[in-house]
């Protein structure tokens, strides 16, 4: 009888024990703080940060869970916060002044990338030596919401052109299907795009070499990657977004000092990140990315450069891209670094 009874006693206590366990569980998950977090895009390797504090538990320590959104460009990314469906948008400045000068209420806090890593890679074989052979091509863009869109409209402005000079063609991410068809004489995109497409065999190793890449960093040096959110949420979680930003830093700082454990984790988050050559390539490039950028060295990982941003909103202001006048420095605040 004792042998029942101590047999029932202690499947009772370790059905309390498994309660317990979970109770446990739930609370701590549940105590943790949700950041609706919306990228430019989907889960790409180029936000392998996001992915080492996941999987390290950077952002679990700080208190936070990361729920990272999709945005169908950078506009589209800005667009969401706008609406209320997430917290903070990684944009470029342009795509923030737009919904600013339609009404809305943003504040850049942060750049996790400080370099402008945005290229137009031209095809040499349709006649385009410099930018005033652009007019009448056609050129690829990710989407009519997007970066790749925004920084093409500078640079045909600073040659005296408009959109209505090309024609664009949104591809989404397979720039390289239209460049090897002829579908599109040039593509508006970024460095890891351009090393998928000439080193990793987007395009063939016969064509590679009919293919130019002009960087926009050397009319658009400042950020094209920052964080954005309303200023209102931002004044309402100062704390939480500190303890995000700390935790980023850390998750940058291993990325940085350990790029090939890094890439080994991109691959289980990312998509399209079976190649860790990739990764690493990619991962190289964002760490120059956010070390490299003006005013980085003087104050420190994340700052924002508002005379570069400024001078970008100038000249857009001047070629019609934009219809206002932004005051910068009310717009990029800084705030939280240290």
């Amino acid at each position: 009888m004792e042998n029942i009874m101590f047999k029932n006693n202690s499947g009772k206590i370790k059905c309390l024990l498994a309660s317990l366990i979970l109770f446990y569980t739930v609370q701590s998950a549940s105590a943790l703080d949700t950041i609706r977090l919306v990228p430019w895009g989907p889960k790409l390797i180029d936000f392998i940060d996001l992915y080492v504090g996941e999987e390290n538990g950077y952002f679990k320590e700080a208190g936070i869970k990361i729920e990272q959104l999709r945005g169908a460009g950078a506009g589209d990314a800005v667009r969401n916060i706008v609406a209320g469906n997430g917290d903070i948008a990684m944009a470029d400045p342009l795509s923030a002044f737009f919904a600013i000068q339609a009404g809305a209420e943003l504040e850049g806090f942060y750049c996790p990338y400080t370099k402008n890593w945005m290229t137009l890679m031209v095809n040499k074989t349709k006649g385009i030596k410099s930018p005033a052979d652009l007019r009448g091509k056609t050129i690829a863009i990710n989407s009519m919401g997007s970066t790749t869109r925004y920084y093409l409209m500078v640079l045909l402005g600073r040659h005296g052109m408009t959109e209505s000079d090309v024609t664009e063609v949104a591809t989404g991410l397979d720039f390289a299907s239209s460049l090897v068809s002829g579908r599109a004489d040039a593509a508006s995109a970024w460095e890891s795009m351009n090393w998928g497409m000439l080193v990793a065999g987007g395009i063939p190793k016969n064509q590679v070499s009919d293919f130019e890449v002009w960087p926009y960093a050397d009319i658009i040096p400042g950020p094209n990657d920052v964080y954005f959110a309303k200023p209102e949420w931002l004044n309402k979680n100062r704390v939480l977004v500190q303890r995000f930003i700390r935790a980023l830093e850390k998750s940058k700082r291993f990325v940085q000092a350990r790029p090939d454990e890094a890439a080994k984790i991109g691959q289980r988050y990312a998509i399209g990140a079976d190649s860790l050559v990739r990764n690493r390539a990619v991962i190289d490039m964002r760490v120059k990315m956010q070390n490299s950028g003006p005013g980085v060295v003087e104050n420190g990982m994340g700052w924002c450069d508002v005379d570069a941003i400024s001078n970008l909103a100038n000249d857009s202001f001047k070629n019609g891209i934009l219809n206002k006048k932004m005051n910068v420095s009310k717009i990029i605040s800084n705030r939280f670094i240290k």
